[in-house]
């Protein structure tokens, strides 16, 4: 028997780069086209340069072909070339894909998730109507952070030192709109040297999800990474090895693979885990 655990080829410095390959195709495998997973993704707009650096709790809507294919929402990592944290990863494996398919790929960043666009209006009308003297600037000092409240009002139209009780409705749904859906285009993802997971690898039709044997070849075996299975952020893709590990092990070695709830079936826990990442 012979197990292929290899790997993909996020972060090639740990040995995932790739070199096993030939010998996986030589055996008659094939392998879904490969990019990197759960990494910062590159935007086109050059204001993210004046923001780097800076978290904040957003949802993030991705958008391919003008269509919204995913979102998820936590704490968001402004960087100098577009976005990172863990909600810019948890849908950055369906950016690399349609970037590689030469899709176009954008984002819509709502910086006021918990309100709607009712409340927010509200909100932000109560903090510039209310008479007390202040800019426009610090009418949103303490709703959101410092350093993002000039980009805003840019954004917005809206002058930094303007009174706040002189900015008109017009203005202040624009700022609104600008909080809820700040959009930027996607150009790139890092590489696989800073990626946390690899998406693709060999086809999963070509393995039995009952043991991972191959298809193809009696006595070869896969887990782990180099299967066409990623995961979400959490955990999923350590379990997928663990798991995968466990029963490509226990029937290469012809031992009874049994399933408890620290092993289960894998045809069970690849359901899990598509289900996972949508």
């Amino acid at each position: 028997s012979c197990i292929f655990a290899c790997g993909g080829m996020a972060f090639p410095k740990s040995g995932s780069d790739g070199s096993a390959f030939p010998h996986i195709e030589a055996f008659g495998h094939t392998f879904t086209s490969l990019v990197p997973a759960l990494v910062q993704m590159k935007a086109k707009q050059s204001f993210f340069k004046s923001i780097a650096g800076i978290r904040a709790d957003s949802l993030v809507q991705l958008y391919i072909n003008d269509r919204m294919v995913c979102q998820d929402r936590g704490e968001l990592q402004l960087t100098k070339e577009g976005i990172s944290g863990i909600p810019a990863f948890q849908v950055s494996r369906y950016a690399a894909k349609a970037l590689a398919n030469k899709q176009t790929v954008s984002v819509r960043l709502d910086f006021a998730p918990d309100l709607s666009v009712r409340e927010l209006k509200r909100e932000l009308e109560e903090r510039f109507y209310r008479g007390d003297g202040k800019t426009a600037q610090e009418a949103l000092i303490g709703m959101i952070s410092k350093n993002l409240i000039p980009v805003f009002l840019k954004q917005s139209g809206i002058l930094l030192q303007h009174p706040a009780d002189q900015v008109s409705k017009k203005s202040l749904a624009a700022l609104t709109g600008t909080l809820k859906q700040t959009a930027a285009d996607i150009v790139d993802v890092e590489g696989f040297e800073r990626a946390q997971a690899c998406a693709g690898g060999v086809h999963t039709s070509e393995l039995d999800a009952h043991t991972l044997e191959s298809r193809l070849i009696c006595g070869l075996y896969f887990a782990g990474e180099v299967i066409d299975i990623d995961g979400m952020c959490g955990g999923y893709n350590l379990q997928w090895a663990w798991s995968s590990g466990y029963v490509a092990g226990m029937h290469a070695a012809g031992l009874p693979a049994k399933t408890t709830e620290a092993s289960s079936d894998t045809s069970d826990h690849t359901a899990l885990i598509r289900k996972q990442k949508g």
